[in-house]
C-alpha cells in the first residue's frame, strides 16, 4: 500500500504549513527587531514618539512661557505610574489640543491641586490634532487599561463634528491604538514602525522636520513684527492665494481702519504663541465662502460622529468606568475680547450656528441616551480673556475657570466624594440632575 504522506496532497500542505510557519517565524522576528526602535506602551498609544520630540514640537509653551513638561509617557503631565496606587482613583481627561497646549499648567494638572486629595489623580491623556474615532480607541486600548476609573471626554465644538465612520474592520496594520490583526498578535512594535508615520499628531506638528510647526509659525509671527500695516496686508493678500474678484473683497476689508488692531495683535499676541491655522478659514468667511460642516444640517453633523460617542460609552460600560462629556465651545461663541480681535473679517453671530444647533441636537440625544453631558458654555459665556487671542485654545484664565467649575458644581462630586467606590454612569446622571448650577443640560 502506497505511503500517503507520498500523495501530493499531503505534500503540499506539509509545504504549506512550512511556509506559514517560516513567515509567522519572520514577523515576530521583525517585530523584535522593531522593538528597538519602538517606544514603550503606553506611548506608542498617545503620541507615538518619544517624549523629546513633543517637546520640540507640541511643547512650545515651555520655550515661551515655562510651566508643566511632559512626563515619561509624552504627556504634560506629571510622572504616572501603570496603575494607581491602592486605594487611589484615577480620573482620566480625553481629548485634543485643549488639554495640553498653551498654557503654562493644563486643566487636569489644575484640576488635581484643586482637588487636593492624595486619594484622587486627574491623568492628562489629551493629544493634539485627534478627534472621536482617536478618542473612541485611545479609551479602549489605553487609557481603561491604565486603571482609569472615570472618563471626561473633552468633546471641542470648532472640530470635533466633522463626520469620520468608526470602522470595526480589522486591517492587518493600522496606527495604534486603532485595533488590527497585527496588534492581536502581539506585534505592536511591527505594526508601530509601519502605521507611525500616519498618526495625525506627527503629521500636523512635523516634530521630526527641519521645520516643525511651531518653528514655522514662530518665524512667520518674527517676519510680521518687521512688517508695517501696509506690508501686512500685503502679506496677508498672497497668503489667501486669492485672485480676481475675492481678492479685491479681501484687500477692500483689509484696508479699513480697524485693520490696524488685527495688525497689533497679530505682531504680539497673547503669550507669544502664534497660530497662522485660523487665517485661511477667516479669508473665506469674509468674501462669502462657507465651511465644509456649514454645509452640513446640525442633524448630518450629529449623525456623523455619535456613533463613536455611543461605542466610547459601550465600552466604558463593560468595563466598569464612569463616562461623561464635556462640551467645549469655540471662541467666537463665547468670548467678547475674541471676537473682536477678529471681527474684521465679519459679523461672527453667524459663525458656527450649525455646529451651535448641532451642539443642542447633540445634548439632546446624550441626555435621551443616558450619558452625562456638561456644556461649558454657560460658564464662559461672555467672560473677556477666557481663549488666547490668536491661539485660540483656552487661556491660563480660561482653564482656572473651567476647573473651579468642575470642582465647585458636581462635575467631579461622584470621584471625589468617595474614591474607593465604584461610579457608574447611572451616579454621574444622578449628580446631574442635582447639579446647584443649572449648567447640566
Amino acid at each position: 500500500m502506497e505511503n500517503r504522506f507520498n500523495r501530493p496532497v499531503f505534500q503540499y500542505l506539509i509545504i504549506f504549513f512550512l511556509v506559514l510557519l517560516a513567515i509567522v517565524s519572520s514577523l515576530y522576528m521583525a517585530n523584535f527587531a522593531a522593538s528597538w526602535l519602538t517606544p514603550p506602551w503606553p506611548i506608542i498609544g498617545l503620541h507615538g514618539v518619544k517624549p523629546d520630540m513633543g517637546i520640540q514640537a507640541w511643547g512650545r509653551i515651555l520655550d515661551l512661557q515655562g510651566g508643566q513638561g511632559f512626563n515619561s509617557w509624552g504627556q504634560r503631565d506629571r510622572q504616572r505610574e501603570w496603575q494607581p496606587a491602592p486605594g487611589v482613583r484615577r480620573i482620566g481627561f480625553v481629548g485634543d489640543s485643549f488639554l495640553e497646549e498653551s498654557v503654562p499648567i493644563p486643566l487636569p494638572l489644575v484640576v488635581e491641586k484643586k482637588i487636593g486629595r492624595d486619594d484622587v489623580e486627574v491623568v492628562n491623556f489629551g493629544v493634539s490634532a485627534t478627534g472621536t474615532s482617536d478618542y473612541f480607541y485611545r479609551i479602549k486600548n489605553v487609557v481603561i487599561p491604565l486603571g482609569t476609573k472615570e472618563i471626561f471626554l473633552f468633546f471641542y465644538v470648532g472640530n470635533d463634528f466633522p463626520p469620520d465612520k468608526l470602522s470595526t474592520r480589522l486591517g492587518i496594520f493600522s496606527t495604534y491604538p486603532k485595533d488590527s490583526i497585527a496588534a492581536r498578535m502581539g506585534l505592536l512594535a511591527l505594526n508601530h514602525v509601519l502605521t507611525n508615520r500616519h498618526r495625525n499628531v506627527l503629521r500636523v506638528w512635523k516634530p521630526d522636520a527641519d521645520e516643525s510647526l511651531h518653528v514655522q509659525e514662530q518665524a512667520m509671527m518674527r517676519r510680521l513684527q518687521t512688517m508695517s500695516d501696509t506690508e501686512i496686508r500685503d502679506f496677508l493678500l498672497d497668503l489667501s492665494h486669492f485672485s480676481g474678484e475675492k481678492r479685491d473683497r479681501l484687500q477692500r476689508i483689509l484696508a479699513r481702519p480697524e485693520s490696524r488692531s488685527l495688525f497689533a495683535t497679530l505682531r504680539h499676541p497673547d503669550g507669544g504663541l502664534f497660530r497662522s491655522y485660523m487665517l485661511q478659514p477667516l479669508f473665506h468667511w469674509a468674501v462669502g465662502d462657507t465651511f465644509r460642516e456649514e454645509n452640513s444640517s446640525a442633524e448630518a453633523l450629529v449623525e456623523g460622529i455619535y456613533p463613536r460617542i455611543l461605542a466610547m460609552k459601550q465600552v466604558c460600560d463593560s468595563a466598569g468606568v464612569a463616562f461623561t462629556l464635556i462640551l467645549v465651545p469655540m471662541g467666537f461663541q463665547v468670548d467678547p475680547r475674541y471676537v473682536e480681535t477678529w471681527s474684521l473679517f465679519g459679523d461672527f453671530s453667524r459663525f458656527g450656528v450649525n455646529r451651535l444647533q448641532a451642539t443642542r441636537l447633540f445634548k439632546e440625544r446624550l441626555l435621551r441616551d443616558g450619558i452625562a453631558v456638561h456644556d461649558l458654555a454657560p460658564l464662559l459665556m461672555g467672560i473677556r480673556g477666557t481663549y488666547l487671542n490668536v491661539d485660540g485654545h483656552w487661556s491660563q484664565m480660561g482653564v482656572d475657570r473651567v476647573a473651579d467649575e468642575m470642582i465647585s458644581n458636581g462635575i467631579l462630586a461622584g470621584a471625589i466624594r468617595n474614591p474607593d467606590s465604584h461610579s457608574t454612569s447611572s451616579e454621574a446622571m444622578v449628580r446631574l440632575k442635582n447639579s446647584r448650577s443649572g449648567r447640566w443640560r
